[in-house]
């Protein structure tokens, strides 16, 4: 997977991000992220209550799309990519944004991360990609240690 996404993180991380149109400009593929920003933002008000200080996680992060505009919702949020041509992207996007940073990981597994980390873990259009259903269990049985208590996920599980 690491091979194929830095592939097309380096031929068009954009396309492969939005499924737009190819060559899209910076601002064009930022507005494609305005949907799915307001979908998460709909459900952290849906949570009954925000803890001072949230923490978040982003689950194939790809390079920072969602990244930037949710930051202002967090003390803390971190990207996750199997990609580390994507992650180079997105920690380039997120110059000059202190509480956001992106980190590659193993394609399977948060484990940069501590157990009770976070509060809330999310992810869109990332597990579709996934071609083994036992992976995508394995990211879910860590998202439960990385959860604090009373936590929250929101995640997408088409063509699982």
């Amino acid at each position: 997977m690491r091979e194929d996404w830095n592939a097309r993180a380096l031929e068009d991380a954009h396309y492969y991000v939005a499924f737009g149109e190819r060559g899209q400009t910076e601002s064009g593929f930022q507005d494609t992220a305005g949907d799915v920003v307001r979908g998460i933002e709909w459900a952290l008000r849906r949570l009954e209550s925000l803890p001072e200080g949230w923490g978040a996680i982003e689950i194939g992060c790809g390079p920072g799309r969602l990244l930037r505009p949710l930051s202002r919702h967090f003390r803390e949020i971190h990207g996750v990519d199997v990609s580390d041509e994507m992650v180079r992207i997105a920690n380039q996007r997120l110059a000059g944004v202190p509480n956001a940073r992106a980190h590659v990981v193993s394609g399977s597994d948060l484990a940069p991360f501590p157990s009770d980390f976070a509060d809330f873990v999310y992810t869109y259009a990332v597990f579709q990609h996934i071609p083994d259903a036992g992976v995508v269990f394995g990211y879910l049985a860590d998202v439960d240690r990385v959860l604090r208590l009373g936590g929250s996920l929101k995640a997408p599980f088409d063509g699982l």
